[in-house]
């Protein structure tokens, strides 16, 4: 009974929690903001969303990112919730569990643009090496550092060819995520087994 309430608060958190994922991406439309939806979401969502926003260390530049801290709280809670309802009590290991959950999601989320930037630039790269537009300069501002990273580590300081870098950059980032996976199952199983 007890591990049934417990999962029926982690699902109503977890669809709370994609209601305001929605709400912030449509407030991204400025004619949404005005409709009756876009009304009756604000008023669902804006209250706790809102909270967030007061702290200061939410606000970097002209960037917003309030949302994902709200959005984030709310995960742990759905992530902690169930292993609340299978336990019986709650431990600091399963609130760790929770955390490192939901910090690999964004991680996860974060290496996953990264990978797949880095793919579509090695295959623009072999198919149309001499175009240029704005987009394949702000992709390039966002792939780069890491590609300077990776390949001035492999390279020990000395320059290679960019599809060199971009492949062996491209074939880190993806050996990070897996073994990242992997010690993130491993570590949250190890959190459960706390006694405390």
């Amino acid at each position: 009974m007890l591990r049934s309430l417990f999962d029926a608060a982690s699902s109503l958190i977890s669809v709370y929690s994609l209601v305001c994922v929605i709400r912030v991406l449509l407030s991204w439309i400025p004619e949404f903001e005005y409709t009756q939806a876009g009304r009756i979401l604000a008023r669902i969502c804006d209250p706790y969303l809102n909270w967030f926003r007061r702290f200061s260390f939410t606000q970097i530049g002209a960037v917003d990112f309030s949302p994902v801290v709200a959005i984030g709280v709310l995960s742990v809670i759905a992530q902690v919730l169930p292993g609340i309802g299978v336990t019986g009590h709650i431990s600091i290991g399963i609130i760790l569990a929770g955390i490192l959950a939901v910090a690999w999601s964004f991680v996860s989320f974060f290496l996953i643009i990264l990978i797949l930037a880095l793919a579509i630039r090695l295959l623009y790269d072999i198919f149309n090496r001499y175009g240029y537009s704005q987009f394949w300069t702000m992709l390039d501002r966002f792939i780069n550092p890491s590609i300077s990273r990776v390949s001035g580590f492999a390279g020990r300081g000395k320059p290679m060819p960019y599809r060199t870098a971009l492949i062996l950059t491209l074939l880190v980032m993806i050996a990070a995520w897996i073994l990242l996976h992997y010690g993130v199952i491993y570590i949250r199983t190890f959190f459960f087994t706390l006694p405390v």
